[in-house]
């Protein structure tokens, strides 16, 4: 075994040993604490659409600056649905806006997340060109995306 190769399995050891012993202790979290932690994963996407939302109106940033926001809502839109929308957190616990119907209808709510990805990929790639045509089609994509799970699973803020 070559110096380079025993460095690569003592580095993947390491992080497997790290992902074990980081595991129990998340899911032992209480549900305020997985609520504050699925807010604040969603404010990845909220911030990101906020960011490009301001280009596309001509009220600041850059092409960069909406090049980052898109790679943020797309690598929010990987999370683990079943991580952030653990039994137990729905409202009325820690402000959570999720409704309990959530998890009564559990396929239909995960079908909605996972067809967040696919416009987060083609908003990525939009925000790649530059062109704020593209990106405000992509943009609009993927906010229906977004959208439609929040009409169905999450309160209406007043």
């Amino acid at each position: 075994m070559t110096h380079r190769t025993l460095h690569a399995v003592l580095a993947v050891a390491v992080s497997a040993g790290l992902f074990l012993a980081v595991a129990p202790a998340a899911s032992a979290a209480s549900p305020e604490e997985l609520v504050k932690a699925r807010q604040q994963h969603m404010k990845k996407f909220g911030g990101g659409m906020q960011t490009i939302g301001k280009f596309l109106k001509g009220e600041g940033g850059t092409v960069e600056d909406v090049q980052k926001a898109a790679a943020q809502i797309d690598e929010a839109a990987k999370g683990d649905f079943t991580a952030l929308f653990q039994p137990g957190t729905a409202a009325p616990v820690a402000d959570s806006a999720a409704k309990p119907e959530l998890w009564q209808n559990l396929p239909k709510a995960q079908q909605q997340w996972v067809a967040v990805k696919p416009a987060a990929d083609k908003l990525v790639a939009a925000a790649m060109t530059g062109e704020k045509a593209q990106i405000a089609q992509a943009q609009q994509a993927t906010g229906k995306a977004c959208t439609a799970c929040h009409e169905d699973f999450r309160i209406k803020k007043n």
